[in-house]
């Protein structure tokens, strides 16, 4: 990479791009806590409501592999991931964005945490619905019936729910 003032400003706008985007995944962390007791306390309105603000987050995030590659491109970077990218950039600036890495690995673990909470906490949840459905002994085929009450034909049922666990 070269040293020029250029650079420097694309260097700190890549910094605070970062940055942001580590914002945006700390805002989303208690949106997901809510989730989870959202889906504990079978609130689906509220649940609706956070799920819709968990959609605009995606929305924000959805260019940021583009983003990144254009800052690559830019300050003439090259590598996988950014821990690769950050070993090219100069030392006092790699202390900066190590920083920054150190900071999204955690919070990335907690949406991680959370998210997984919610899917097994699902999971259970349609479990059970699914057991519920079943003490109705509902059948493969019923008998209906004409306007008379005589016997028609035999209907399959579709089943909903179904999901094995």
């Amino acid at each position: 990479m070269s040293e020029n003032k250029n650079d420097k400003q694309i260097v700190e706008d890549f910094y605070n791009y970062i940055f942001g985007v580590i914002k945006l995944h700390r805002e989303l962390t208690p949106k997901l806590k809510d989730e989870l007791m959202l889906i504990q306390s079978n609130s689906l309105d509220e649940l609706n409501q956070n799920l819709n603000y968990q959609q605009t987050f995606i929305y924000q995030i959805k260019n940021f592999d583009e983003k990144v590659a254009d800052y690559m491109k830019k300050l003439n970077l090259s590598g996988n991931n950014l821990s690769e990218v950050i070993k090219q950039l100069p030392q006092d600036e790699q202390e900066r964005f190590d920083g920054l890495l150190q900071q999204f690995r955690e919070t990335s673990r907690e949406m991680q945490f959370y998210k997984e909470k919610c899917k097994t906490l699902l999971e259970t949840k349609l479990y059970v619905v699914n057991k519920n459905i079943a003490q109705f002994d509902l059948k493969s085929d019923k008998i209906t019936y004409q306007e008379d009450g005589t016997e028609t034909k035999k209907t399959e049922i579709i089943r909903t729910f179904e999901k094995s666990i």
